[in-house]
């Protein structure tokens, strides 16, 4: 079990790595939660062509554990040096330093080409947005999913 708990903080810090290195600049753990789950259900949120972890109808039920998963992602991030961390009077802000860029440069998968791909899009639509907004979107587009 314990290994299995591992291999999906693992995962989820190499996705949040990827996500670090293409947003390029410091984000709180909101952010990059939200921008995580559009990357991962790009096509359930109406923003990318299909979503990297299939077509299911709980995607959005996963959001809601999504935060506390990204934040265990953050603190293995920080704690091997991958990922700085700034106190701001906004919070705390996280970004993608040199060690965690040759991480990056280092993952050779389709996943991790394709979820880049994915983050690119998601992080230039969303680049105008506050945290608060993408929280909004995806919560305007859980409520379309309901309706629906």
């Amino acid at each position: 079990m314990r290994s299995k708990v591992f291999n999906t903080v693992f995962e989820n810090m190499l996705r949040v790595l990827l996500l670090a290195d293409t947003l390029d600049t410091p984000a709180n753990v909101d952010r990059l939660a939200a921008l995580d789950f559009i990357c991962i259900y790009g096509k359930k949120c109406k923003v990318l062509d299909k979503n990297l972890h299939g077509d299911n109808e709980f995607g959005f039920a996963e959001f809601a554990n999504k935060r506390e998963k990204i934040t265990e992602a953050i603190k293995l991030s920080v704690r091997n040096d991958f990922i700085n961390v700034e106190h701001t009077e906004q919070g705390f802000l996280y970004s993608i330093n040199d060690r965690g860029r040759e991480i990056v440069q280092n993952i050779q998968s389709s996943y991790a080409r394709a979820y880049t791909v994915g983050a690119k899009i998601v992080c230039r639509k969303f680049s105008g947005f506050t945290d608060d907004g993408v929280l909004q979107y995806i919560s305007d587009r859980a409520t379309e999913s309901k309706e629906a």
